[in-house]
């Protein structure tokens, strides 16, 4: 059921005018091109359009979620009932906080994306962000995330961030607040990355002078790594997390014989048998049977239970 009452509906076309949509596809905004209509889409443009937005959703009741670059997320085929928030221009910033001889803290919007963050490091010969080569999505997932690979992760190079406490309470978090761990980033004081209570403003990332050593260079070859390894395609990443470090979620995928398996338009890559390729116009329900399908294949094999690492919204 649609939440959109005429009244909300006038609400939002008034104060975002061209920058609100109603019933907006949701496989225009994610890398897998499947999921239903949100029921309303809203780019608020700098934090004081956050903060008014999130006074009037709230007001009327409306569920909201915030949405990244729809990398890491499957919305199901009936879509997402209530306000998908969409951080505009004014979250697309980077600069400069502080530059020293032994290290320079950048600061970046939750809507720049990670290879604009890589390639202002590299343009300005920094390094520190070799690790995120490939990464697709925005600054804003990564640091939600913990996004990494086996060079390294956002930890690494993160120390600290703003987060918005809805509807207009910002706060600006140091390292030592931050709680680090696998694919998740939580925070002190109170609230959880992942439940989004709070909405992640930006991130400051300390990086060093690549006096040594040629940062595109480097990127390159960590980029040519990952397309080695990695199938190109309509997804959303690794699927799931690696139950250890000891333990790859691939290649139990593929030694359960899972590999190439397909429901309806959706397939497992043959290249990387964690990641599910949209092949042939997938639904939602095409994905989401073929990662339950995976879970019970791996879990009668080895008895070990496959958690998500994408996230599903929807219904």
């Amino acid at each position: 059921m649609n939440l959109m009452t005429p009244d909300l509906k006038k609400k939002l076309t008034d104060r975002f005018g061209s920058r609100v949509q109603f019933d907006a596809p949701m496989d225009r905004h994610t890398s897998f091109r499947v999921g239903g209509p949100a029921d309303a889409l809203v780019t608020p443009k700098d934090r004081a359009e956050l903060m008014d937005l999130l006074a009037v959703v709230r007001a009327a009741g409306v569920p909201w979620m915030v949405l990244g670059g729809g990398t890491n997320l499957l919305v199901k085929d009936r879509g997402i009932r209530g306000v998908v928030i969409c951080p505009g221009r004014g979250f697309d910033q980077i600069q400069i906080l502080y530059k020293g001889p032994e290290k320079t803290v950048v600061e970046a919007g939750a809507a720049v994306r990670l290879s604009a963050l890589c390639r202002y490091a590299i343009d300005n010969n920094y390094t520190g962000l070799h690790f995120a080569a490939g990464i697709p999505g925005s600054v804003g997932g990564a640091i939600l995330m913990n996004a990494g690979t086996r060079q390294g992760a956002v930890e690494s190079v993160l120390e600290g961030i703003d987060v918005l406490e809805p509807p207009d309470r910002v706060h600006t978090l140091d390292r030592d607040q931050l709680i680090f761990k696998y694919r998740r980033l939580s925070w002190q004081p109170a609230g959880d990355g992942g439940d989004q209570l709070f909405i992640v403003l930006s991130g400051r990332f300390v990086l060093a002078p690549a006096d040594e050593t040629d940062p595109a260079a480097e990127f390159e070859t960590m980029l040519s790594r990952r397309w080695e390894t990695q199938p190109k395609g309509f997804s959303a990443g690794c699927v799931f997390k690696n139950p250890s470090a000891d333990m790859a979620a691939g290649r139990l995928i593929d030694q359960a014989g899972l590999r190439g398996m397909a429901v309806g338009g959706a397939r497992i890559s043959a290249v990387h048998a964690n990641f599910i390729i949209n092949e042939k116009n997938a639904s939602a329900a095409d994905i989401l049977e073929l990662i339950r399908l995976v879970q019970k294949g791996v879990a009668d094999r080895f008895r070990v239970c496959l958690e998500p690492e994408i996230r599903i919204v929807g219904e």
